[in-house]
């Protein structure tokens, strides 16, 4: 893919990483006498238990939208949109990796399991129902968070 192309317009966000919450119910057996004991308390001399933080997310996502085409390029209307493929990579003369979207309707995906830290690069071509690519997108990036 050249990137000197010119193609249709993309943009490129981040989507908020799923957090899992872990609650702990209280200890004890559920039964009355658990809950009104009338033992006198006992002492303890270890220190109570530490908390420790839960590991963050080590992947996110990045959520692209764009444009459909309507013309090709000598004018006349598109009539034969298949699909698009979205081009990524962390380097942007190497998009290595390929997603490809048959349902020419579909103007957003979601990217995902990109590891954080990590800085992308996207561009998008759109593909004929004979498998015609068009000239890439810009390319856009972001950093992962």
């Amino acid at each position: 893919m050249q990137n000197s192309r010119s193609g249709f317009p993309v943009s490129v966000w981040t989507a908020t990483a799923a957090v899992a919450l872990l609650l702990l119910a209280g200890c004890g057996d559920g039964s009355a006498d658990s809950a009104s004991s009338s033992a006198a308390p006992q002492s303890s001399n270890s220190p109570p238990p530490t908390r420790s933080a839960l590991p963050g997310p080590s992947t996110s996502s990045a959520s692209l939208d764009w444009a459909a085409p309507t013309t090709n390029t000598n004018g006349s209307a598109l009539t034969n949109l298949g699909g698009y493929k979205i081009y990524y990579g962390t380097s942007s003369s190497r998009l290595s990796s390929t997603i490809t979207i048959s349902n020419p309707g579909l103007l957003t995906y979601m990217v995902e399991g990109l590891p954080i830290g990590t800085t992308y690069y996207f561009a998008i071509v759109a593909v004929t129902t004979g498998g015609v690519e068009s000239a890439d997108s810009a390319v856009v990036s972001m950093q992962i968070s």
